[in-house]
């Protein structure tokens, strides 16, 4: 071993305001430290750490900050939180590159799942065992007990966007030499403990049956009924508008002898948070994918059940006058105005409850849809494009148990039909 070899290089010294250079033995790497302002909350300097396996790296590193510094850039220091780190990535790298019901989505799971466990930890000390821990935790105890018999843990899909999350904003923190390596790299997905899958769980026909007749009478009867009957998202429906129902045979709604009709999918309510005052609102987006704008034939049945809710509609209208603010929707408040997504969710839980039907999330009626037809033989390529999934394999993917199903009726149909005796 060469003489010396090993032992810690003796730190540089700088003028006042220059920073330090030195080798870190436990890392194997050439460190500079460099301020880069005074921390209003401490009164005390701020430094921002950077990494390189020369000295000569870390030196070109550190001029570059400096560079960055005297155009006025913002420099984060060592010091970051985790916490102030998601923030900083989700506005500075994602608030315009992202629909905004998926921002909104993003700021929800950091809030109410990252932060609170693992917010308050220096991103330079973060370690990939509480990354790991947490995602198990969440996959086991991380959702809130909204209703009896509802499922203690988050789904998988939904720990493994997390993760995802987790992973990208710590990934462009190496970038930046906020940290050496991005420690979610060594987490894992926790598995899949319990039979059968947690996002497919559809109703049976008969609790469908008894959940539409025990809402009759309730003046958003139509929406639930299209979900049911249609498969379309919760967004979708609320988006509808009456220009978007093309009658058979050139009809108008006056008329007594309506037959189906086609309904336009071009559109979603959504809530989503305004960027400038932080609150949320509702919004129209264009559908989830290119597929999801779609038409879809309507039955005779369906249209009667919309021109009956036509009727109580415009009762509403001439009731509220001038008050009504009318955006051409199907489905609204008595007022016309737009319904807020988390309250049509809550209607439905209150109903399934009075209707003594066990909960299932609302997105089941969809589900309920897709596994009918499947299981009725339709075609998968039908369904995918009713419902407007954008890939066949999407379908086939969520849908694998119907097919599993199918596949074993079509080996049994080829076996009665080759008998052998």
């Amino acid at each position: 071993m060469a003489k010396g070899k090993g032992k810690k290089k003796k730190q540089k010294r700088r003028s006042a305001g220059e920073g330090t250079i030195f080798f870190r033995e436990d890392r194997q790497r050439w460190v500079a430290e460099i301020p880069i302002g005074i921390d209003y909350k401490t009164g005390k300097m701020k430094y921002k750490t950077v990494y390189g396996k020369s000295e000569q790296e870390v030196k070109e590193k550190k001029k570059k900050i400096e560079l960055k510094m005297g155009l006025g850039l913002r420099i984060e220091s060592t010091k970051t939180t985790f916490g102030e780190w998601l923030d900083l990535w989700l506005d500075t790298y994602k608030k315009n590159s992202l629909r905004p019901t998926t921002y909104s989505n993003y700021k929800r799971l950091i809030n109410v799942h990252i932060k609170p466990e693992l917010g308050g930890i220096p991103l330079k000390d973060l370690q990939a065992n509480q990354l790991q821990r947490l995602f198990n935790q969440l996959f086991k105890k991380g959702r809130a007990q909204k209703y009896e018999g509802a499922p203690a843990g988050l789904s998988r899909r939904t720990v493994e966007l997390i993760r995802t999350i987790a992973n990208a904003a710590l990934e462009q923190a190496v970038i930046e030499d906020l940290i050496l390596k991005n420690p979610c790299q060594g987490t894992v997905l926790p598995k899949e403990e319990k039979e059968g899958s947690k996002e497919v769980e559809p109703f049976t026909k008969e609790e469908v049956t008894k959940f539409l007749n025990s809402i009759k009478n309730d003046r958003l009867y139509a929406a639930f009924y299209l979900l049911a009957m249609t498969g379309a998202r919760r967004g979708e429906i609320l988006g509808l508008k009456w220009s978007d129902i093309e009658l058979d045979g050139g009809k108008t709604w006056s008329d007594d002898d309506l037959k189906g009709g086609k309904m336009h999918i071009q559109r979603s309510l959504c809530e989503v948070e305004d960027k400038e005052t932080g609150k949320l609102k509702k919004e129209f987006q264009p559908p989830k994918t290119k597929k999801s704008n779609r038409v879809f034939p309507l039955l005779p049945e369906m249209v009667a059940v919309l021109k009956a809710h036509r009727k109580r509609q415009l009762e509403e209208k001439l009731f509220f006058g001038k008050d009504y603010h009318d955006e051409g929707l199907i489905f609204c408040s008595e007022n016309g105005q737009r319904l807020w997504p988390r309250n049509f969710n809550r209607s439905y839980t209150r109903h399934l409850k009075n209707a003594g039907i066990p909960h299932k999330k609302l997105h089941a009626l969809r589900h309920t849809f897709c596994t009918l037809l499947l299981e009725a033989g339709e075609d998968l390529k039908n369904v995918q494009e009713l419902v407007g999934h954008s890939r066949l394999s999407t379908t086939a993917d969520i849908y694998s148990h119907v097919l599993e199903k199918q596949k074993k009726k079509a080996v049994e149909k080829l076996g009665s039909i080759l008998a052998v005796n």
